[in-house]
């Protein structure tokens, strides 16, 4: 019988194996068709037409950087100010519809959401109350993602915890690389107003509820058959949530159609 640390690194493998071969497949598809229009239109533009497609697979900008060394702490501040927190929950807890993410803070396409489409959506759909947001930590990834999601945690309980989540993911280090450290998550904790960054450290390992909480999402994840981050599911009022499917975690148009249909739905 495996151990519970082999069977998370099966599972940690088995995950980064089927995320690159989608990433690549997808980067293949764009490419061979932006190829054959550039072909088709003339060889001179081919050149340019590379540039592009490299450029297309740039990951998204983490911010500018300020005095502390940390990126994207002023973009952060621009776009969840005035929006209400509570726990693991941004915006009106009233909003008819719910976009539920199951994500790991070291996941690289995690942090092309956050980056990328989450902006748009606060903006368009979470700022004036249509859509609620909630974030379900999971530790696919190792001991930095057990490390992060439990400051994650002690920032929930002083509602922070979406200004924590996208600062971490501005400032995202190598996986398990052992970035995690007291240091780092201080200067995020630094950086949070109302925040106290001494928590993150302190609390992070003693609260039993934080543990529950993650294994609430742990069991959660399992239940709806995700195995992979991130995924997405979208609620109506009080019903359950439902998987969506995206194909993109960059562009916000791959995330307003199903999020249009079920506000529409919801009225």
């Amino acid at each position: 019988m495996s151990t519970r640390a082999e069977e998370k690194d099966r599972r940690r493998q088995e995950r980064l194996e089927r995320e690159r071969a989608q990433v690549l497949q997808a980067r293949r598809r764009r490419r061979l068709g932006q190829l054959g229009v550039v072909v088709a239109i003339a060889v001179v533009l081919v050149v340019a037409g590379i540039v592009v497609s490299s450029s297309g697979d740039d990951p998204p900008s983490a911010g500018t950087r300020d005095a502390s060394g940390l990126f994207g702490v002023a973009e952060t501040r621009s776009m969840l100010d005035g929006i209400p927190q509570s726990g693991t929950v941004l915006g009106d807890p009233d909003a008819p519809v719910t976009l539920v993410e199951y994500a790991d803070l070291q996941c690289p396409f995690c942090r092309d959401f956050a980056l990328g489409a989450l902006p748009t959506l606060v903006d368009r759909y979470v700022r004036d109350g249509k859509v609620k947001l909630e974030l379900r930590l999971l530790r696919f990834l190792g001991p930095d993602s057990e490390t992060a999601a439990n400051a994650a945690m002690a920032a929930a309980e002083q509602d922070r915890y979406w200004t924590f989540a996208e600062l971490f993911y501005r400032n995202q280090g190598d996986e398990n690389s052992g970035y995690v450290t007291d240091d780092f998550l201080r200067r995020i904790g630094g950086a949070i107003p109302g925040l106290a960054p001494a928590s993150l450290i302190g609390d992070r390992a003693a609260t039993a509820s934080a543990e529950r909480r993650l294994a609430g999402f742990d069991a959660s994840a399992r239940a709806g058959g995700v195995n992979s981050t991130p995924s997405f599911l979208l609620a109506q009022g009080d019903g359950a949530p439902k998987r969506v499917e995206v194909s993109s975690l960059d562009d916000p148009g791959a995330f307003t159609g199903p999020i249009d249909r079920a506000l529409a739905a919801a009225t």
